[in-house]
C-alpha cells in the first residue's frame, strides 16, 4: 500500500507524518534529524568549510567537517569534497583531511572485495577473547553510570553523530572492557547514525576489535580526560575501568602484550 505524502509539509508536520508512514522502520519517537539533508544543505556546508585546524580533530574541540552524513547518502561526491580541501586548506590540515577521505575510499573497496563477509571476523582475534552476542540495556539507555560513556550514548541517540576519538572509546569500552561482540555495536551505530555506512562502521568496529588491525585498540584515562579537556573525568565519582597505563591495562584485558600500537584509523569528517 502507497501512502501519500503531500509536498508542502513545515517542518513541524514532518516527524509525525513521516513517522506514520514509516510506522514498524524505526525505533524512539520521530524527529527531523540534528542537521538538515538534501543536496542543497549539504552543499553550503561544504562551501562554508574551512578547514582551519583540522589536524587538531583528535581533540573533541577540534574542527571537524560534519559533511560524513552528506557522503555517506550521496548528497556529495568524495571527489568534489577534495577538490574543496584542495581549495581552501592547506599543510597539515589538508593532509589529514585527504588522509580521512581516503580511509572512507579504501573501506568501499573493502566492502566490494568481501561484500557480506565484512560483517564477520576478517582476521582472527589477536588475543583470546569470548564476546556477549548481545547489546547490554545499560548501554542500550546509556544509563551506564560512567559519565562518559553515557555522554558518547547520548549524542549517538540524540544527534545521529558522534565525533570520531567517541567513537573509538566507544567502542573500545563496549569490546574490550564489557567484552561485548563488536557486531552489537556496529548494529547499535547503524540505528543511529546518520553517517552510518555498513563499510566505515563495520571495519572501524573490527579495527578497534583487533579483526583488522594488527592488535586491539584502546584507551586509558588519561587519553580520554587529554582530548574531551576533562570534561568528565573532573568531577567524576565512579570507579574509572580505564585508570592505568597502557601496559597496566594490556595485561588487564588482554593477558598481556597484543602487537605493536599503530595510529588510529579514520574516516569521518
Amino acid at each position: 500500500m502507497t501512502t501519500f505524502i503531500p509536498g508542502d509539509l513545515n517542518d513541524e508536520q514532518l516527524p509525525d507524518v513521516l513517522g506514520q508512514a514509516l510506522a514498524g522502520l524505526y525505533s524512539g519517537e520521530p524527529r527531523l534529524p540534528s542537521r538538515p539533508g538534501g543536496r542543497g544543505a549539504a552543499v553550503r556546508a561544504l562551501k562554508a568549510y574551512t578547514g582551519k585546524d583540522y589536524a587538531a580533530r583528535n581533540d573533541l574541540r577540534g574542527q571537524v567537517s560534519r559533511l560524513s552524513m552528506y557522503l555517506r547518502h550521496g548528497m556529495l561526491s568524495v571527489t568534489e569534497v577534495a577538490e574543496h580541501a584542495r581549495g581552501r586548506l592547506r599543510g597539515r590540515d589538508l593532509m589529514e583531511f585527504l588522509r580521512q577521505l581516503t580511509w572512507r575510499e579504501y573501506f568501499l573497496l573493502v566492502l566490494a572485495q568481501e561484500g557480506a563477509g565484512v560483517l564477520s571476523n576478517l582476521e582472527a582475534p589477536k588475543s583470546p577473547v569470548r564476546w556477549a552476542d548481545a547489546l547490554p540495556d545499560d548501554v542500550r539507555s546509556g544509563v551506564t553510570g560512567l559519565p562518559c560513556a553515557d555522554a558518547w550514548i547520548g549524542h549517538l541517540i540524540r544527534d545521529g553523530w558522534m565525533h570520531n576519538h567517541e567513537r573509538l572509546w566507544f567502542a573500545a569500552y563496549l569490546v574490550h572492557f564489557r567484552r561485548v561482540d563488536w557486531r552489537a555495536g556496529y548494529r547499535f551505530f547503524r540505528e543511529h547514525l546518520l553517517d552510518g555506512d555498513v563499510a566505515s562502521n563495520a571495519l572501524s568496529w573490527q579495527w578497534v576489535a583487533g579483526t583488522f588491525s594488527q592488535k586491539p585498540y584502546f584507551m586509558n584515562q588519561k587519553n580520554i580526560e587529554k582530548y574531551s579537556a576533562g570534561r568528565w573525568c573532573g568531577g567524576c565519582t565512579m570507579s574509572c575501568p580505564f585508570v592505568g597505563e597502557y601496559g597496566q591495562l594490556e595485561e588487564r584485558l588482554f593477558g598481556g602484550p597484543v602487537g605493536a600500537r599503530v595510529p588510529a584509523r579514520g574516516g569521518r569528517q
